[in-house]
């Protein structure tokens, strides 16, 4: 029996091999692309180490980005890194560090802090009005001050039991104080006022003295300008212990309990030990400030200066 070969026709089989070719194209083209717009690509591509990409994918999308766009940079990641970085900051952040460190390592932590809180200036430039309508929260220091008429309208009188004769402050630190004074006697402690309110004219006066007799280097490091100093706030209060004074109020009982309870009362050590850079004033261990019990509470777990808890949680 004569049986007929049937002949398969090419067509089809064509068409198959070339649908399956161009999904394979497809698929090959896809993650080609996939590949090289990824952002482990094009951080690869910008500079960075595998071990540095993988700590770049965990930053913020815009923090990517910018390592993305642009040209690697040594500091990035250990600036984004720091807590208390600012974004806005970042360009001042690098300029700071190529200016002062050069090829000595950086601390990060520090540079942070001074371009925050505008200490890589000298002091009493690139100042700025305080500004107002933070209130009890105002910063005021050598870049940042009050307008020369201010005078706050709730200043009272203090009782001579609560401090040296003359004083005055607002109202409602004068409450305060006595609260605090309160629980401290309770505890075998007595604290008195020693300087409070002060004038813009009295604060000139008492800056003018210690530049007439110590030079303007050694007025600017121990007094603030008029209308640069927080006792022209009313908010600020110089604390002691009767029988104490600046050279040894620190060594005193009255010392320890104000550093375990003023912020209880809404009170914080404004000028603490190690942070001149910062504050621009050497350690004040009797200068206290008030914010209210629950900004002092805040700014007193955080570990910072005032200063430095202004710039990243109240003015940024």
């Amino acid at each position: 029996m004569y049986y007929k070969k049937r002949r398969i026709k090419k067509g089809p089989i064509i068409i198959l091999v070339v649908v399956v070719i161009l999904i394979i194209a497809i698929i090959v083209g896809v993650n080609l692309y996939k590949h090289y717009t990824s952002d482990e690509y094009r951080l690869g591509q910008a500079g960075y180490s595998e071990d540095e990409i993988s700590d770049i994918l965990k930053m913020d999308r815009k923090y990517i980005d910018y390592a993305i766009e642009h040209k690697y940079e040594d500091d990035f990641i250990a600036l984004v890194n720091e807590k208390y970085f600012i974004w806005k900051n970042y360009d001042e952040y690098i300029k700071y560090i190529d200016d002062v460190y050069g090829d000595k390592k950086v601390d990060y932590s520090l540079v942070v802090s001074k371009i925050n809180t505008k200490t890589n200036y000298d002091p009493y430039t690139h100042t700025e009005d305080t500004d107002m309508n933070m209130k009890n929260s105002i910063l005021v220091n050598k870049y940042y001050h009050l307008a020369s008429d201010y005078a706050p309208d709730d200043i009272v009188e203090m009782s001579n039991w609560y401090s040296y004769p003359g004083n005055r402050i607002r109202e409602e630190v004068y409450n305060a104080f006595i609260e605090m004074f309160n629980a401290a006697k309770e505890d075998g402690i007595t604290l008195i006022v020693n300087s409070s309110y002060r004038t813009h004219d009295e604060q000139e006066a008492i800056y003018n003295d210690y530049e007439s007799s110590q030079g303007k280097a050694y007025a600017d490091k121990y007094a603030a300008r008029p209308d640069y100093s927080e006792h022209q706030t009313g908010l600020a209060l110089d604390i002691f212990t009767p029988g104490a004074g600046m050279a040894n109020f620190e060594e005193t009982d009255a010392f320890r309990w104000l550093q375990e309870n003023s912020y209880k009362y809404g009170f914080i050590l404004r000028y603490p030990e190690g942070k001149e850079d910062i504050t621009g004033y050497n350690y004040e261990a009797w200068h206290y400030r008030f914010l209210g019990k629950d900004l002092a509470k805040k700014v007193y777990n955080s570990g910072l200066t005032y200063d430095e808890y202004y710039a990243y949680y109240l003015e940024k």
